[in-house]
């Protein structure tokens, strides 16, 4: 693993704490190891890679710190739900933009995450649109279908044009 993809396994892993999933300590930890051997830099990244089975109840705090000095995960949200939504889907669909997140792991954040609280919002439309003609594409491909990595870098395309857009609209 690159230091690339360790800072996206990283910051995949703040994101479903940010949303409230549950990641184990194992998790938090192993994520820790595999971004130090891919030499990703950052002052409590060593304290997380080394924490022992005793010291697992310490991993969600220390997780914490690396996120904050990667800067993984936003420094300030709204604490009104609604709004707190809204700043996360712009984030992610920047994160789309600018490749940190591929059009499957942003589109399937904004979906589950973002849809339940802003419903069919006139703004978002578009790229829940485009999200949904992805994850179709993604999950209806056959073995004898040759056609099937064409659509989906163009289905992928779409999302991460309707994200810019998004951004474009919101702004």
């Amino acid at each position: 693993m690159d230091g690339e993809m360790a800072v996206r396994q990283l910051r995949l892993i703040a994101i479903d704490r940010l949303v409230g999933c549950e990641v184990g300590s194992d998790k938090l930890i192993r994520a820790g190891v595999d971004a130090l051997l891919a030499g990703v830099a950052s002052p409590s990244l060593p304290m997380l890679a080394g924490l022992t089975r005793r010291e697992e109840p310490e991993a969600r705090s220390v997780f914490d710190r690396v996120a904050d000095e990667l800067g993984l995960v936003p420094e300030e949200l709204p604490a009104e739900p609604t709004a707190r939504t809204w700043a996360l889907v712009r984030w992610w669909a920047e994160l789309i933009v600018n490749g940190e997140l591929t059009a499957e792991e942003g589109g399937r954040l904004i979906w589950r995450h973002g849809r339940p609280f802003l419903g069919s919002s006139e703004e978002l439309r578009p790229l829940m649109e485009s999200i949904v003609l992805h994850d179709d594409e993604m999950s209806s491909w056959s073995i004898w279908d040759a056609e099937y990595v064409s659509r989906n870098r163009a289905t992928a395309a779409a999302v991460i044009a309707q994200a810019q857009a998004f951004l474009s609209a919101t702004r």
